[in-house]
């Protein structure tokens, strides 16, 4: 029985990316660029827990864009390439932006309590979390020659990901900052599904009811 692959690739090109996904790369190679130009403006916009508990709350948001190392840069643009421009129009250019928005800033407060920190890994994780979820079992040519499952690819890049996070602070509590979007990514794909939460309906016990005038051919009775 023939399995059919979906191809993993290259991305789009820069014409066809949606426009978060394409407002995300800009910002993360300009984080990149501020980074090494002006280091001392960069740090302005780090997670540093001390300015934060300040009241410099755009810190929790802005940590995404400063990454100091070009491997962890280009491998986060290429992901955020492929994945943003699949999931984007799925979701809709709000729910996505809404999505990477909290997945970051709720990793960001995790990372307050560990030391703080920087760059796009927690929102990275969060999309290839979320977009895993949307189907582990569907199959993919990763690039074009290596097949595996959603599910498959999205353990290796955590592999990946979280190995590098290691190597670079030697902290297992940093795992709670740079995994700390992953409940985001399943309240989007499994708690808020078709775009929002679910509400139970209640009746409205003062809605007016209808009436029906019908003809017996004797009376006029109304039911």
């Amino acid at each position: 029985m023939s399995r059919t692959y979906a191809r993993f690739a290259m991305p789009p090109g820069w014409r066809r990316i949606p426009p978060v996904t394409r407002g995300v790369l800009v910002l993360v190679a300009a984080g990149y660029l501020l980074t090494l130009a002006a280091p001392g403006v960069a740090v302005w916009l780090v997670l540093a827990p001390g300015a934060v508990l300040a009241g410099q709350l755009w810190r929790l948001l802005t940590y995404a864009f400063v990454n100091a190392s070009i491997g962890s840069v280009l491998f986060g643009l290429l992901l955020f390439w492929s994945l943003g421009s699949e999931m984007e129009p799925r979701w809709g250019s709000r729910r996505f932006g809404l999505f990477l928005a909290t997945a970051t800033v709720l990793a960001g407060f995790f990372g307050v309590f560990v030391g703080g920190g920087a760059g796009i890994s927690p929102a990275l994780l969060a999309l290839i979390f979320a977009w895993m979820l949307e189907g582990p079992s569907q199959s993919l040519l990763f690039f074009g020659v290596f097949p595996m499952t959603r599910l498959g690819f999205a353990a290796l890049a955590f592999v990946l990901v979280v190995f590098s996070e290691l190597e670079a602070t030697r902290s297992l509590f940093r795992l709670l900052f740079v995994l700390g979007g992953l409940p985001i990514a399943w309240l989007f794909t499994r708690g808020f599904r078709g775009g929002g939460p679910r509400f139970p309906r209640v009746r409205n016990p003062f809605r007016r009811r209808r009436f029906t005038v019908v003809d017996t051919g004797r009376d006029s009775r109304i039911h």
